[in-house]
């Protein structure tokens, strides 16, 4: 019985974390939804599509249902990531532009199509290892995914 509230406990404290840190994003951005030139924008920027489909991420701990978080939320607006914090934890997100996957981090391959999409569906990087948390697994329809990949390449 105490392992289930803590656990409901827990996984309280990390939702409500979740809106703390899009609330007081350090990006600053607002967003309508007239604001979207494409899907693959609004999914960028709300996890939503403008199907209704629904898009899903999973951190391991807990999935979220579309709107909790999105790209934007650690990547930043123009994809090219930096010093993030989930609650108490800080990470570095890295760059999701285009033109930087395409030309490999670190000492990783080069992304191309397919590789980003086993990044964003499997968390899986170029080389074939896991992604590092707190990089969620995204579930969303292929269509969405197509959508998303087309706008991370307009990202300069």
């Amino acid at each position: 019985m105490k392992k289930q509230v803590l656990a409901i406990v827990l996984i309280s404290v990390g939702v409500i974390g979740l809106f703390i840190l899009d609330f007081y994003s350090p990006y600053g951005y607002s967003i309508r939804s007239s604001d979207f030139k494409s899907n693959g924008e609004r999914i960028y920027f709300t996890a939503t599509s403008d199907s209704g489909k629904p898009i899903t991420a999973s951190t391991g701990q807990m999935t979220m249902h579309s709107g909790m978080m999105s790209c934007a939320n650690c990547h930043g607006p123009d994809g090219k990531g930096g010093a993030g914090r989930m609650m108490m934890w800080y990470f570095e997100a890295p760059d999701i532009r285009y033109s930087s996957l395409a030309a490999g981090h670190d000492e990783e391959k080069p992304y191309t199509d397919e590789l980003i999409k086993l990044a964003i569906t499997k968390g899986i990087d170029s080389d074939g290892m896991r992604l590092e948390q707190p990089m969620p697994v995204w579930q969303m329809s292929d269509e969405d995914l197509n959508d998303l990949i087309e706008f991370l390449k307009t990202l300069n």
